[in-house]
This record gives structure tokens, sequence and C-alpha cells, in this order.
């Protein structure tokens, strides 16, 4: 195996490694770069994807190959016993019997099950049913998660999910709160447990995303990350002098809202003695998050 490093995020480098058919191991976050392992034979592959594309890539540990292969030269009974070993083992375990997540991410272990099982993991499932690569990426893509590892250990399936603990610890262990009142257009929760679902009324104080999660048959704390997004409804008004194209515009920058986040507005004239009131009814997105930086 030959260790790799390359400036790249690791869902980038993943996506560009899968389309060319290269398996990985050992995927890690490291500041801006990602190092992951490769087969010996895929090295100049590995190269000549990242190089066309102008990374920074280079190789961290290069492989013995040359005692490994005097070793199988001098014992070729040996290694074709240990091949012929070899086969029946992955003969009679070729499905996966059990799931387990290790490591200081284990409080994960909800999100990372539903990851695997997305992309094709599940008991007396074959291990050549699970996307290696894939379901490695979007763990990684977890908060505070700096490194995972997938491989399959006889009949279980071993998930090693670590954590920056620096990170975890200053971590907001509060739940997500709701600062308005709306409806629920969208509900993620990462981590923890989502308390609404679309198309839930909500109101200022409620709670959108729980600090907990099942674990089996038991409830166990762990933090709250995810994001929220609420439709809510307003009416405010704008006094101008006059009614004009210029003062409708900025009656409606006066609501501080972004275009995008803009769902649907319109407005009535009322006439004042000095002037006139642009009164406003909009219906616009608001999102709230926690846990995701």
């Amino acid at each position: 195996m030959a260790e790799i490093s390359v400036v790249s995020t690791a869902e980038g480098a993943l996506k560009k490694l899968k389309k060319a058919q290269i398996a990985v191991f050992d995927c890690k976050k490291r500041g801006a770069e990602f190092v992951f392992k490769v087969k010996t034979a895929d090295v100049e592959k590995v190269f000549a994807i990242f190089d066309k594309a102008c990374y920074n890539i280079s190789e961290i540990k290069k492989p013995l190959s040359a005692r490994v292969s005097s070793f199988f030269k001098l014992r070729a009974g040996l290694v074709a016993g240990a091949l012929l070993f070899a086969a029946v083992a992955v003969l009679s375990n070729s499905f996966i019997l059990k799931i387990e997540v290790s490591g200081s991410g284990k409080y994960l272990e909800q999100e990372v099950r539903r990851i695997v099982l997305d992309e094709g993991a599940g008991e007396f499932k074959p291990f050549a049913s699970l996307n290696f690569s894939a379901a490695t990426g979007r763990i990684l893509a977890l908060p505070q998660v700096t490194f995972c590892n997938i491989e399959r250990r006889g009949s279980v399936l071993a998930v090693d999910v670590q954590t920056d603990e620096e990170h975890y610890g200053t971590a907001d262990l509060k739940e997500l709160v709701c600062d308005c009142a709306g409806t629920v257009k969208n509900i993620v929760a990462i981590c923890g447990t989502a308390a609404v679902a679309a198309g839930d009324g909500v109101k200022k104080g409620d709670v959108l995303i729980y600090a907990h999660m099942l674990a089996g048959d038991k409830q166990v704390g762990c933090i709250a990350a995810g994001y929220a997004e609420i439709l809510c409804r307003d009416t405010r008004e704008f006094f101008a002098a006059e009614e004009s194209e210029e003062n409708l515009k900025a009656a409606y920058a006066s609501l501080l809202i972004d275009e995008e986040d803009l769902i649907e507005r319109s407005y009535k004239v009322k006439p004042t003695t000095d002037g006139i009131i642009y009164v406003m009814d909009f219906t616009y997105l608001h999102k709230l998050s926690i846990n995701l930086s």
C-alpha cells in the first residue's frame, strides 16, 4: 500500500477516485490535506488524475515492494497455501452479519449506520454491495469527524470514526430551538433527533432538534447537529412622502430579507395626512442551524 497526500476536500478527492474506480483505504483529514492509502498498482493512476487538475499531491509512504517480492519468490509453497486459506476465508465471510461503529465518534453511531445502509450495506448482504468510497466521504463530512476507516473483519463491517475532541469539547450541547413562528419546510438532524417534521407549525421557543438519540432501546445524550428551514409570514409598514417606484423599493429593502429567502410579497397603500404608508404582507424562509461549523 502507498500513502498519498493531496490538498483537496475529502468529498472532491473521493469522487475523482471513485470515477477512476480506484479503491482507497485509511482516509483522514489533516488540515487542508486529504490523506489516504491506495494499492501500489494504482499510484501512477492517482498521480495522473490529480496532476491534470493541478492539485498539490505527494507520496508520503512508499511500499517495501522489493522485499515483499523476494519473500514471495522464496516461499512459493507458503504463499500458495496462504492464498488458498484466504480464498476459503473470503468465501465463508463474504456476507455482513454485523455492523460495528467504534472510536471517539461513536456518539454519531445512528447517523453513521444510516449512511452505510444508504450506500448498500446491511445484515446478510454481501460486502461488495457497499460503496466504501461514498460512505467514507459522507461520514467525513459529519460535524467534527476527522478520520474514518471502513473495513471488514471476518463477517463484521467495522467502521472506525474519530472526531476532533478539541472541537467536540467546545460544541454547543444545547438543543436547536426555534426563534420565530411559522411552518417547518425542512428539518435535517445530522446528529440528535428531529422534534418536528415538514409541515408542522412551530412557535418561538419550540425545540426543533433534541440533543439525544436512540441507541437500541435506550435514549442517550449527544450533540444536536443539523438545520431547519421555517416559512414565516409577517406584516410591516413603511412611511413615505408619496407613492413612487423608488419609495416602493425602499419599503421592500426595509424588510432586511435577502431576495433568495423572500418567497412571496404584496402591498397596499394607506393614505395619511403627511403622505402614505406602504402596508406589506410577505412570506420568507428563515434558516436555523446548530453545530455545523
